[in-house]
């Protein structure tokens, strides 16, 4: 009985320690805009108000008059070191009294923001799941059990299970992390050997079915687990999605992805991450200054460009996958699975098969029931002809977004011109990467990415008053949960305590302009220097958890977070290279492999590729899809619709 009571005790411990170390850090973001403690300050006050004011006072009676002060004189440097004193006093007394309110709802605000972030991340990814069927829900739900770090084996099995379908294999997993978690490593390897058709059977199945789950699968089949410090890998060009969808006012330009992207982004830089950036400048010729600048700032407008074009591609198959979703049928279901993961030349035909079909069946329905005389079902017309008119509205998007992309491409063949004209006519040695201080030349420097605490604390202010606003705080939700609980909800149904697809939208919309002004998000370098790096892991923050708990555990990963700079590295030489026709010297190689990490076999394989003078940027390989106009029979469905409805 004495062993367990002792047990439990620890564990309290831990439990207590965790949460002084969240509040450490909730209270020292809410005194951001402290000075001194309330004693000291006032100690300090009237030291200097009173003997230091008075004997300054005498010292400079003296040196002036070369005498003492007179009694008069000296009743008056009192009397006004008394009232100096004592107003100082009032003042610093008042200050502190009204500060203390301040101070009060700085903490409150600090706390729920760093509370309700992971929570709302967790029901966002739970949001995402009503867009699959019960099988697909499943596997995903299941891929999500593969990447906590903290995962009991019967737990763990019965994700493999859910995942594969196959006991064998989940009990096989499930022996593998009994055994990693006393360090047997020789065991596991035994395990392995002995199931290699099992496995090999396994993920080959898996291919064709969840193939992004078996990275999972084969870190737990080596005796791994996630591991913290690596951290989750980011989705690529999430912050432009959430931008074009402000720009454009649409949120179906944004996924539920990118809201927990964004939602990660936000805790993490609210946790003291600091997300490192590399970029390079240009010292020598004003010329050639100028012509990388307007490079790299035409190169950086046609990635955003590109990624905006596929963005609103992506955009239309969601929504289209969302009504196959809805109307259930087998057919749909296997076009369903096509829309993932293709390309752009697929998803483009695709979409522009489902809004054929979509419009030739409201207009054949719209032709019957004139023919028939019959009463139509306004509310399904209506329901098709919304359809049909979203989808219409993205295809516009997408083509606009194209079009765009062709004059960005002639605004960048034209920079790229210019800037091989100038590295062609000034001297040579200007456009090697320079190693070290004071040379002329393009020249790498490291920055970072964070949120300093001043700036923690008015993000926490806006995204405070936006929960506030749409009742996501945790009284709100806890009440709306005990309503849920009293009474009955249809199944079909969101719970009430949980967000809405359209209010987590509006929360990223909230966190990338509450972030704008800090960290200039919407800047491509910032964006690229995020991508580079993997998220902080936020996995086993689980639903429940103390707000001080949350901060302590998101602080700490955000801390233990590797710098890892080498994919940076790599994206900045290839560019470098590619674009600007920088020549890698040994030097170069050895200070992006010795500082960043970068691979030296790929390092080596960009400087082969300088000693070819092809085009840099070509046409043909940057040529985006063929997105047609919209078609007539997509707007006489709808005028159809629109005059039998009404």
């Amino acid at each position: 009985m004495g062993f367990f009571s002792r047990k439990k005790s620890d564990s309290t411990t831990t439990k207590v320690s965790i949460q002084r170390e969240g509040f450490a850090h909730i209270r020292q973001i809410s005194e951001a805009v402290t000075t001194m403690p309330w004693g000291l300050s006032l100690l300090s006050l009237a030291w200097t108000a009173g003997p230091v004011t008075l004997l300054a006072a005498q010292l400079s009676y003296v040196l002036g008059y070369n005498k003492a002060p007179t009694q008069e004189n000296l009743m008056f440097f009192i009397i006004y070191t008394i009232i100096t004193g004592v107003a100082g006093i009032v003042a610093q007394v008042v200050y502190r009294l009204t500060r203390v309110p301040k101070l009060e709802e700085e903490k409150r605000r600090v706390s729920l923001v760093l509370e309700q972030l992971p929570e709302l991340r967790w029901q966002v990814l739970d949001l995402h799941t009503h867009q699959h069927d019960p099988e697909q829900r499943q596997r995903y739900v299941a891929k999500l059990l593969l990447q906590k770090a903290d995962l009991d084996p019967e737990s763990l099995k019965q994700a493999t299970y859910d995942l594969t379908q196959n006991k064998a294999f989940a009990r096989l997993i499930s022996q593998i992390e009994i055994y990693r978690q006393v360090g047997m490593d020789r065991r596991i390897d035994d395990l392995v050997e002995s199931q290699r058709f099992l496995i090999r059977h396994v993920l080959v199945q898996l291919e064709s079915v969840e193939p992004d789950a078996i990275p999972y699968l084969r870190t737990r089949l080596q005796g791994d687990s996630p591991d913290q410090k690596v951290g989750m890998p980011r989705q690529e060009n999430f912050i432009e999605r959430i931008f074009a969808a402000i720009e454009e006012e649409n949120d179906l330009l944004m996924s539920d992805e990118d809201v927990e992207e964004m939602i990660v982004l936000a805790f993490e830089l609210l946790c003291g991450r600091k997300i490192p950036m590399l970029t390079f400048t240009f010292r020598g010729r004003w010329e050639l200054a100028t012509a990388l600048d307007k490079m790299e700032r035409n190169r950086s407008e046609y990635r955003i460009a590109q990624a905006t074009g596929l963005s609103r591609i992506r955009a239309l198959a969601s929504f289209i996958n969302q009504q196959y979703l809805l109307q259930r049928t087998s057919e749909e279901e296997e076009i369903e699975q096509l829309q993932i993961n293709q390309s752009a030349d697929i998803l483009v035909e695709n979409a522009e098969r489902y809004m054929d079909e979509c419009a030739s069946h409201l207009s054949e329905y719209c032709r019957q029931a004139k023919r028939k005389r019959a009463d139509a079902d306004k509310e399904w017309i209506r329901e098709q002809a919304r359809q049909l008119g979203e989808a219409l509205n993205l295809w516009k998007e997408i083509r606009r977004a194209y079009e765009h992309i062709g004059r960005m491409h002639v605004q960048l063949l034209k920079a790229s011109q210019r800037w091989e004209k100038f590295v062609d006519t000034f001297s040579v040695s200007d456009t090697n990467l320079q190693i070290g201080s004071g040379h002329r030349g393009l020249t790498v420097t490291e920055k970072s990415i964070y949120l300093d605490e001043e700036a923690i604390s008015e993000v926490c202010a806006r995204l405070n008053n936006f929960l506030v606003k749409h009742k996501l705080t945790p009284e709100d939700q806890n009440l709306a949960r005990n309503k849920t609980l009293r009474g009955r909800v249809e199944r079909s149904l969101l719970p009430e305590d949980h967000i809405t697809p359209e209010i987590a939208k509006q929360l990223a919309i909230e966190i990338a302009l509450a972030l704008e002004p800090h960290i200039l998000l919407s800047r491509p370098e910032i964006q690229r220097a995020i991508y580079s790096t993997n998220a902080i892991y936020m996995n086993d923050i689980e639903p429940g958890m103390s707000a001080a708990t949350k901060t302590a555990m998101g602080r700490a990963m955000a801390n233990e977070k590797r710098h890892d700079l080498s994919v940076a590295a790599e994206r900045l030489a290839l560019a470098l290279v590619k674009h600007y026709q920088v020549e890698l010297g040994e030097d170069a190689i050895a200070f992006l492999r010795d500082t960043y990490h970068a691979r030296e076999s790929r390092l080596n394989m960009l400087s082969q590729f300088t000693t070819s003078r092809e085009r840099k940027v070509s046409y043909l390989n940057l040529r985006p899809p063929v997105v047609a106009a919209p078609k007539r029979d997509w707007y006489k469905a709808l005028i159809e619709a629109r005059r039998l409805r009404d």
